[in-house]
């Protein structure tokens, strides 16, 4: 116990009465209200030199420390994976994901996400590991690749959320599509909801989805081929898979979807309808990949053999937000994946 790290927080303005156990939810956040309250009953919190309990309030610009004494009790597994930092500073990191990556843990997928790499980048920048602790602002499709957004801390944290929640950032996508879209600009205007399939957390753009909710996508053409288009899309709204359904319900899905097909195609059998057999039976019928607790195949099997993607040709390019301290507007680009690169390589050289 003599050897356990002490860190030290001074309290911010926002704080000011509120109860130092409170205070250490926000700044320990790799630990839980119940670890918190066992490190002030073991007379391990201090304000201003004063034993603290979990009664104690706290004013602006107190110190508080606290010894270490147990490890977090929520923080993810540090897992030793490359990662490629787009930028970072005290409060925030801004990464390129790989495809075929889930962004964090859940259900079988415990390690080897995003989260786990973040969380030993953040493990080597403090005393003890679990301090800083990634947080989930937005998240991409795991054969999605591209910018994500990572707060270290609570502040970042909750103004990131707010600037998702309330639309004040800005996001733009390369996506190469199934055939030679007409005109050279267009919008997408389809509501969005859960297919009328209650077994399948799949989506879909027609008349009779379920809690559907308005969905708009905007895009234009950026390079055209014999079957493929080649197209740079801005999500105005931020409903789940899409720019893969816009597209594919006018008639364009995108290359080497597993999932959605032309028109509104759910192109790996599941029914669109709930049928009239338990979902035990259905054979073919599948929920959403990137829900928590399935198991996605490692390429998608609508591939187009003479082209080296196997993945859906999705890429998040570009994000724009305003820095959760300084307010200053920040723009951040990610590279096309090599995947990508060499399949437009390809449809080039046709």
């Amino acid at each position: 116990m003599s050897g356990a790290p002490i860190v030290e927080f001074f309290v911010e303005n926002f704080f000011r009465g509120k109860r130092v156990d409170s205070f250490l939810e926000r700044h320990l956040r790799s630990y839980t209200p119940f670890q918190i309250h066992r490190l002030l009953r073991a007379g391990c919190v201090w304000v201003n030199d004063w034993p603290a309990d979990c009664m104690t309030r706290i004013k602006t610009n107190d110190c508080v420390r606290v010894r270490l004494i147990s490890p977090p009790d929520r923080c993810a597994d540090a897992d030793p994976l490359p990662l490629e930092v787009l930028y970072e500073d005290a409060w925030m990191l801004v990464v390129n994901k790989p495809p075929g990556q889930m962004a964090h843990p859940g259900g079988k997928f415990q390690t080897q996400t995003l989260m786990n790499a973040i969380q030993l980048h953040l493990d080597q920048q403090t005393k003890a590991p679990g301090l800083l602790r990634p947080g989930i602002v937005h998240r991409i499709d795991r054969q999605t690749s591209g910018v994500m957004v990572v707060p270290k801390e609570h502040i970042a944290h909750r103004v990131l959320t707010s600037q998702f929640e309330f639309k004040r950032v800005s996001k733009s996508y390369r996506a190469i599509i199934h055939g030679r879209i007409a005109h050279d600009e267009g919008r997408i205007d389809l509501p969005i909801g859960l297919i009328p399939n209650i077994y399948s957390s799949l989506m879909c753009a027609k008349p009779c989805a379920r809690d559907a909710r308005s969905a708009t996508t905007s895009y234009r053409v950026l390079e055209r081929f014999a079957e493929y288009s080649f197209v740079e899309a801005l999500p105005l709204t931020g409903r789940h898979h899409q720019i893969r359904i816009h597209f594919a319900e006018i008639g364009h899905p995108l290359l080497a979807d597993e999932f959605y097909g032309a028109y509104g195609e759910i192109k790996d059998g599941t029914p669109l309808f709930t049928p009239d057999v338990p979902p035990a039976c259905l054979g073919q019928a599948r929920r959403d990949p990137d829900d928590e607790g399935d198991e996605e195949p490692a390429e998608s099997p609508f591939f187009d053999p003479s082209l080296p993607l196997r993945r859906h040709a999705l890429h998040a390019s570009s994000l724009s937000i305003a820095h959760p301290i300084s307010n200053v507007p920040m723009g951040f680009t990610a590279p096309l994946p090599t995947d990508l690169q060499t399949t437009l390589e390809t449809l080039r050289a046709r």
